[in-house]
């Protein structure tokens, strides 16, 4: 079972353990407003049932629901957080490969022409995709891709995939 992290009040627990209750006293309070909504419309007599009980399953019933939203808040702004966080984390990753990308092609040496193919290759891109793309010939785009080879002392494009990934990972470790 999957662990929630530790910054909520449920911390420890499995997720399935700390809704399942939560979630049986919000159907039990729905149901019951439910079947009392539908004994009003249709005048339905309820079992005998004292007044005073009656009238005890409403405010456990209120107490329930507000508790569950209370607890579906609890669960649901950590997740929330944590997704606004990875949300960061990528846009950040994304601009550092960027800059990371840009920074490597400028030590190589790489013209505009051979820059836009190398980025299409690093995204996996074939000669003639890239061709294709570009709307060159397939020979230009194949000498684009053996000079980016050669001036980066590259033999491959998994070295080159692997390069750039490798290189921006370091650069982002602390």
């Amino acid at each position: 079972m999957r662990r929630t992290g530790a910054s909520h009040a449920f911390s420890g627990l499995p997720i399935t353990l700390a809704i399942a209750p939560l979630l049986a006293v919000q159907i039990v309070a729905a149901s019951f407003f439910v079947f009392r909504t539908l004994a009003d419309v249709f005048a339905w007599t309820s079992p005998i049932i004292p007044w005073a009980y009656f009238e005890l399953f409403e405010v456990l019933a209120s107490l329930g629901m507000v508790f569950g939203v209370v607890a579906t808040v609890l669960l649901l702004l950590p997740n929330l957080q944590r997704m606004n966080r990875v949300q960061a984390q990528l846009d950040a990753a994304a601009g550092q490969l960027q800059v990371h990308v840009e920074e490597l092609f400028d030590q190589w040496g790489l013209t505009e022409s051979e820059r836009n193919v190398a980025l299409l290759v690093v995204k996996g891109f074939s000669n003639a995709e890239i061709s294709a793309y570009r709307n060159t010939s397939e020979s230009t785009t194949k000498s684009q891709v053996s000079a980016i080879f050669r001036k980066s002392g590259l033999s491959n494009r998994q070295q080159l995939v692997s390069l750039v990934v490798e290189d921006l990972f370091d650069a982002i470790r602390p």
